[in-house]
């Protein structure tokens, strides 16, 4: 069974992005937005999960039985982002991607009241329990404070530096800028319940079902950089044609290189707590509180080799050498590790 379930997760988290990313080719070719592909994307991986857990508890009786509710309302709502896709040929892609923000809204709220009304046995049997909370919290506490000193840390040193105001006060536009940039960060964490599904859609099948797996194969170290390779090269078609289409080569270069430091943080994360929604918080952080300060989508980067080697430094000095020695990824137990039926 657990034959089956390997060929539908490989099938469909990555089968589906070549024939997405054909669709996304197109698109942009023809000059539209192709913003609602890297929504899209992101369900993928955990859809693949549900359909093998569907499939495995039918041919199984003796498996618990998934959450059929949480199961169909993630599958829905992934068909529904995969046909925005396709209504991009047609429609404005601004107006697509906010019809595909609408849908994943009202997937996470339907999808949580699902995931919090399960059975205590059928949370714990797929890897949806709420465990070890308080230093969940605290880790993802931990990563906000990395990602905030990473990435606005340098621009306040350097003013500093150079004897330059951190903000004008006769530029009356500046202070309303970061007046927003405060509330809106203020903000997400409610947005987070609101915005959830996708970046879950990512993390249960990299860090829930794929994580396990490869380190079982080739060990808890080795097992996490080959997924964040995996994990990088996935990204391959959205870096060609919305992220970095200008300089694709360094921007996938990168973004493996990022993969694979995140990739370790997240997995100390979920072996440390084995919560699946904690790591799901990181990384809807991760990409929410760039897109705030930046004020951007994330498309349209252009780096340089120079570029690529200073952000590799900061990720593998930041994210990956600082845990991957940490005592998770040494010792031989599991217990940190949700576990998984045994399809």
């Amino acid at each position: 069974m657990e034959k089956t379930r390997s060929k539908i997760f490989w099938a469909i988290s990555f089968g589906g992005p070549v024939i997405l990313g054909l669709l996304m080719w197109l698109v942009y070719r023809t000059g539209n937005s192709v913003g609602i592909f890297p929504v899209a994307w992101m369900f993928l991986p955990a859809a693949s999960v549900m359909i093998g857990q569907v499939v495995a508890s039918r041919k199984d009786p003796s498996l618990p039985k998934p959450s059929m509710g949480l199961i169909i309302t993630f599958l829905i709502t992934t068909v529904l982002e995969v046909l925005c896709c396709i209504l991009a040929f047609f429609m404005d892609g601004a107006t697509v991607t906010n019809i595909g923000n609408v849908i994943f809204m009202i997937g996470s709220v339907v999808a949580l009241i699902f995931a919090a009304s399960a059975k205590k046995e059928t949370r714990a049997a797929y890897g949806l329990s709420m465990k070890n909370v308080k230093i969940g919290i605290l880790i993802v506490l931990l990563f906000i404070a990395i990602y905030m000193c990473v990435n606005i840390g340098p621009d306040i040193i350097s003013k500093l530096a150079s004897g330059k105001d951190l903000i004008s006060a006769d530029d009356p536009d500046a202070i309303t800028d970061l007046i927003m940039t405060v509330v809106t960060l203020a903000t997400l964490p409610v947005s987070l319940f609101l915005c959830f599904i996708p970046y879950f859609g990512e993390e249960y099948g990299w860090r829930y079902y794929l994580q396990p797996r490869l380190q079982d194969k080739f060990g808890k170290r080795l097992g996490v950089v080959v997924l964040g390779i995996v994990w990088g090269l996935w990204h391959a078609p959205i870096n060609l044609f919305f992220y970095t289409p200008d300089t694709a080569v360094q921007g996938i270069t990168i973004q493996v290189i990022a993969c694979i430091a995140l990739g370790i943080f997240f997995a100390w994360a979920y072996m440390k707590t084995g919560n699946i929604w904690v790591v799901t918080a990181i990384h809807f952080f991760n990409n929410n509180i760039g897109a705030v300060i930046s004020g951007g989508d994330g498309s349209g980067n252009s780096y340089t080799w120079e570029t690529v080697a200073i952000s590799a430094a900061i990720y593998i000095v930041v994210f990956a050498l600082p845990f991957i020695f940490t005592k998770e990824f040494r010792k031989d137990d599991k217990k940190a590790i949700e576990a998984q039926p045994a399809a």
